[in-house]
């Protein structure tokens, strides 16, 4: 099975039918250490929010009531799935409370990381050291998803 990448929602001017597929997959790609196609034909890929919820400061907007119950009606469709939430607020929409880059079984045969959202403004991505370990941590994930096939 292959891996399971859930987002926040698509971006202003993202495709909603295509999920993770713009500047955030390029980005997730790079992490992977993967090329594009591969990145495309090997994971699956979804946003918890179908559109995009509007700008809040200098991010756009995740209202946490409309996730969680959009976490919700999903939750049954992720068992037995190897999952990474892109970014902390997706993962707690989920009830994951797991600490980043970092893979916890969960009820229902899930296991379940969650990776800093890789935008522009997180400023996490702004440490050599947290991007080296994540980037350790995504090569390690890409390389074994086929174990959990």
């Amino acid at each position: 099975m292959r891996l399971l990448l859930i987002g926040q929602a698509p971006s202003r001017h993202g495709d909603p039918t295509h999920p993770l597929e713009g500047r955030i997959g390029l980005a997730l790609c790079k992490l992977f250490g993967c090329s594009f196609h591969e990145y495309l034909q090997e994971t699956e890929r979804i946003n918890v929010l179908m559109s995009w919820p509007g700008k809040n400061g200098k991010g756009d907007a995740f209202p946490r009531a409309e996730a969680s119950l959009s976490a919700k009606s999903l939750m049954r469709a992720l068992a037995y799935r190897r999952i990474m939430f892109v970014g902390v607020a997706t993962g707690r929409a989920f009830k994951f409370r797991g600490k980043p880059l970092q893979w916890v079984r969960r009820a229902g045969g899930i296991e379940a990381a969650v990776v800093p959202h890789p935008s522009g403004i997180n400023r996490w991505w702004n440490s050599k050291t947290n991007k080296d370990r994540a980037a350790r941590f995504l090569r390690r994930a890409w390389r074994t998803q086929g174990d959990s096939r």
